[in-house]
C-alpha cells in the first residue's frame, strides 16, 4: 500500500475531527446581556425578561430568553453562531420592550448592553423639531414623502394610557390626508407596532428618550382638476415646511411661496410654518391637473367595448 492514500486518509480524518471540534467550540459561546436603566432614580431591573434574537442571512434563527439577575445581567451559554450571524438583545421593563443595537458574535465571551427606561404617560414631552412635507406630481398620482424629527426630551419612555379595542397603547398618532394609499415606512417604526386607520396611523410602542428620524411615503390619486389636502398636526411642531414639485399645477390657500430648484433642475415652491399645535392643520388646494385627456380616452375605450358587445348581441339575435 502506498503512502499517499494513507496520508490522505489521515488528512481527511483530521479535517473531520477539526470541523467537529470547531462546531462544538462554536456552541460554547457565552453571551452576557447587561440591562441598564437609563432613568434617573429608576426602578430596578431584577426579574426583567431578557431576550436574544439570533439572525442568520437576515432570517430569524432562534430566540433565547432568560431573566435579569440581581446584578442586572442575564447569561446565555452555548449561543448558536454561524457565518453572517447577527444578534439583537432586548428586555421587557414595566411591560415595555426595549432593544439594543445589533452586534456580531465574534468571540467566545460576548457582552451586550440593553438600556431600558421607566415608563411615563406624559405625552407633552413629545415634540416635533422638524417636519418636511414633500409633494411631487406624477402622471395620475401625487407622491407624498414626510420626514419628521421626533424628540422625547424626558429621561423616561413615553407611552399612553389610551388604548385601542385590542388593548394596545395609542402612543404616537399621525394624521394622513383623506384617500391616502400605498403607505410605506423606512425608519424608526416597527411594522408590527403600527395600526393603520382611514385617517392615518398610530404607533403602539413607547418612545424612548432621544431624537429620532421618521420617514414614510404614500400616494394620493389625481381624479379631478383640483385636489384638496388637509394635513392635521397631532404633535407640537416647531418647524413645518411644505415642498411642492407640481409642474403645471398650482397650490392655493397657503399664501406666498418661496422658490427653489430640485437636484433635477425642476422648480420647487415651499411654504414655511412655525410653532404649530395639535389643534392646527395645513389645508391647501392643488389646481391645474390635466385629467381631461385621460378621461376622454377612458370614455372612448368604454364606447368601443360597449359598441362591440352591442354588435355581438345583434349578430346572435339575427342568427
Amino acid at each position: 500500500m502506498s503512502k499517499f492514500p494513507v496520508i490522505m486518509l489521515i488528512f481527511l480524518f483530521s479535517s473531520a475531527c477539526y470541523a467537529e471540534m470547531q462546531e462544538a467550540d462554536d456552541s460554547n459561546v457565552v453571551l452576557t446581556v447587561n440591562v441598564i436603566n437609563g432613568t434617573a432614580n429608576g426602578s430596578g431591573v431584577v426579574g426583567d425578561v431578557v431576550t436574544v434574537e439570533i439572525f442568520q442571512h437576515n432570517q430569524l434563527l432562534v430566540t433565547l430568553e432568560d431573566k435579569a439577575a440581581e446584578n442586572g445581567k442575564a447569561v446565555f451559554n452555548n449561543v448558536p453562531t454561524g457565518e453572517h450571524s447577527v444578534a439583537v438583545a432586548g428586555a421587557m421593563h414595566q411591560n415595555m420592550k426595549f432593544k439594543g443595537r445589533p452586534f456580531a458574535i465574534s468571540s467566545k465571551q460576548v457582552d451586550a448592553d440593553v438600556k431600558v427606561f421607566d415608563v411615563s404617560y406624559d405625552k407633552s414631552k413629545l415634540s416635533v423639531k422638524i417636519h418636511h412635507f414633500i409633494i411631487k406630481a406624477n402622471a395620475d398620482t401625487l407622491l407624498i414623502s414626510e420626514y419628521i424629527q421626533l424628540d422625547n426630551s424626558s429621561d423616561t419612555a413615553i407611552s399612553s394610557e389610551q388604548s385601542d379595542s385590542q388593548g394596545r397603547a395609542i402612543v404616537l398618532e399621525m394624521s394622513l390626508p383623506m384617500g391616502y394609499r400605498n403607505f410605506k415606512t423606512t425608519s424608526f417604526f416597527e411594522q408590527d407596532a403600527l395600526v393603520m386607520t382611514p385617517d392615518g396611523f398610530y404607533d403602539t410602542y413607547a418612545v424612548a428618550p432621544g431624537r429620532y428620524d421618521l420617514n414614510f411615503t404614500y400616494t394620493l390619486d389625481i381624479n379631478s382638476g383640483a385636489l384638496d389636502i388637509i394635513k392635521k398636526i397631532t404633535v407640537p411642531t416647531s418647524s413645518f415646511v411644505l415642498f411642492a414639485e407640481l409642474g403645471q399645477a398650482k397650490i392655493e390657500g397657503l399664501g406666498h411661496a418661496e422658490k427653489a430648484s430640485a437636484a433635477s433642475g425642476m422648480p420647487i415652491e415651499y411654504y414655511k410654518f412655525s410653532d404649530l399645535s395639535p389643534q392646527d392643520d395645513v389645508a391647501l388646494r392643488i389646481t391645474g391637473f390635466n385629467v381631461e385627456t385621460s378621461s376622454f380616452f377612458s370614455w372612448m375605450l368604454l364606447s368601443v367595448v360597449f359598441g362591440a358587445v352591442f354588435i355581438l348581441i345583434l349578430f346572435r339575435l339575427r342568427k
